[in-house]
């Protein structure tokens, strides 16, 4: 399975190469409007950064390691390529700032949801075992964070013993894909919070046919899972033992 943000030199790449056009194709400008009014965050009047523009402009300013003014001149290009009737000289940084402010976090999740469901409809084989199971894998990683003090508060900065570290971190926990390396759904969490906690956030997104590896770290929770009230037993007769064993463990801890 390929690791979250293996292949962001690649999109970079791409990006670079060939414009707007293939992701369009994936994101065409109807879903970023149809996403900013049910976030209730589409612009009220005409301007050039509306939520399609300020998006794009946020995603390849994420792949880029250069200063953001860099990433928003070179973006700047390509955008005009594919949007003629924007400006020829960039915006500022401070224009920028205000309009990705407006973006609100259900206008990034209703974009996620488009992603999630037109790639299980077009690559549904691909993700099955046996042809039955859908197979996950769940696990976590620690992320830098950048070193504000708003993101600091929240997140929390790692000790070792008495000392603090320089930057704050928090733990990614996300659900994905073992045979394509999709990430289905996600979960950023603080230092104060465990795994545990992204999970039973992430739980919901599961199905009954869905097979979900985890480490010895979220075995505790097994149990509960395999027979949640909401779901019954195991659906099918080769998970019924594995879900006994679990619940049988998880008793014993």
């Amino acid at each position: 399975m390929s690791p979250i943000g293996s292949h962001r030199r690649f999109a970079l790449t791409v990006f670079q190469k060939f414009g707007l056009a293939p992701f369009r194709g994936i994101l065409p400008p109807e879903v970023f409007k149809e996403a900013a009014q049910q976030a209730h965050c589409a612009p009220r009047r005409e301007r050039p950064l509306i939520p399609e523009v300020v998006a794009w402009l946020m995603m390849y300013v994420g792949l880029q390691t250069t200063s953001m003014t860099q990433g928003l001149c070179r973006t700047w290009g390509l955008l005009r390529v594919a949007c003629p009737w924007l400006h020829e000289r960039c915006v500022s940084e401070e224009a920028f700032c205000q309009a990705r402010k407006q973006l609100t976090l259900g206008f990034w999740r209703k974009l996620w949801e488009h992603l999630v469901g037109r790639f299980e409809a077009r690559f549904a084989p691909s993700l099955l075992w046996k042809g039955i199971f859908r197979l996950l894998a769940i696990d976590g990683v620690d992320v830098d964070l950048p070193n504000a003090p708003r993101i600091a508060r929240f997140f929390g900065r790692p000790r070792n013993g008495k000392t603090e570290g320089r930057r704050p971190k928090a733990k990614l926990v996300s659900c994905c894909s073992v045979f394509t390396g999709f990430c289905f759904a996600f979960k950023l969490i603080g230092k104060p919070f465990t795994e545990h906690h992204a999970l039973k956030h992430l739980m919901r997104h599961f199905r009954r046919n869905d097979l979900v590896l985890m480490d010895r770290g979220f075995f505790s929770l097994c149990g509960h899972m395999a027979y949640s009230p909401a779901w019954g037993a195991f659906p099918h007769p080769a998970l019924r033992s594995a879900g006994r064993l679990c619940q049988t463990s998880a008793c014993s801890r």
